[in-house]
C-alpha cells in the first residue's frame, strides 16, 4: 500500500496527451454490456458479523489495517516524521503482508460470494463502510501526535494480526460447547 502511495505521488498529475481517444456512444455501450457488474454486497452480509466470531475479528482487525495505512500515508506528508514512518510502516507491513492478504480474501468470501477474486481493497472498505480519512479516526489528537507515536505502536502485540488471529482461535477451540438443558423424560 506504501509503495503504491509513493508510486502515485511520484507519478504526478497525467498530462492531456496521456488521456485515450474519446470512445464512441456505440463502444462505450458494448463496453458496459460485456463489462462485469459493479461489486455489491448483499444486504444480508451488510454490517459487522456479530454472529461469526472469526469474520467480526478479520473485519476489526481489517480496519486497523486500514487506518494503519492512512496514517502512514498522511504522515508521509510532514517532512520530519517521513522517514521513520516509512521504515516502521515497510517493516511492520512485511511482517503482516500473509495475514492481511488473508484476510482480505476471507473478507471477499464473505462479501461478495463467488465474485471474491475481483474484490479489490476498496470495495472492502466499501463493504465495511470505513473512512477514507484518517482525520475522524484521530478525534482530538493532530496529525503530528499521531505521527510521532505510529512507529512504536506498530512494535506493540495489538497490530500482529497473525498472532492475534491465532490467539483467537486457540481459545475459542479450548472453550467447550455451551450443554443444552436435558429435556423433560431424559
Amino acid at each position: 500500500m506504501l509503495a503504491c502511495v509513493l508510486f502515485g505521488a511520484l507519478l504526478g498529475p497525467a498530462r492531456a496527451d496521456d488521456a485515450p481517444p474519446p470512445e464512441s456512444p456505440a463502444a462505450t455501450a458494448a463496453a458496459a454490456t460485456t463489462a462485469p457488474a459493479a461489486l455489491e454486497v448483499p444486504p444480508v452480509r451488510m454490517g459487522y458479523a456479530l454472529d461469526q466470531p472469526e469474520i467480526l475479528l478479520r473485519q476489526r482487525l481489517f480496519g486497523l489495517a486500514h487506518g494503519l495505512s492512512m496514517l502512514a500515508a498522511a504522515c508521509l506528508d510532514l517532512p520530519e516524521h517521513s522517514a521513520p514512518i516509512q521504515d516502521a510502516y515497510a517493516a511492520w507491513h512485511a511482517r503482516q503482508a500473509r495475514t492481511i492478504e488473508a484476510m482480505a480474501q476471507d473478507l471477499a468470501r464473505y462479501y461478495f460470494g463467488p465474485r471474491a477474486d475481483e474484490a479489490r481493497w476498496q470495495d472492502l472498505v466499501r463493504a465495511l463502510n470505513l473512512n477514507d480519512s484518517i482525520q475522524p479516526a484521530l478525534g482530538g489528537v493532530s496529525l503530528q501526535d499521531a505521527c510521532a507515536t505510529l512507529p512504536a505502536a506498530l512494535a506493540r502485540p495489538r497490530y500482529e494480526f497473525g498472532k492475534l488471529l491465532t490467539e483467537t482461535a486457540a481459545s475459542e477451540a479450548a472453550v467447550p460447547p455451551a450443554s443444552t438443558p436435558a429435556q423433560p423424560g431424559q
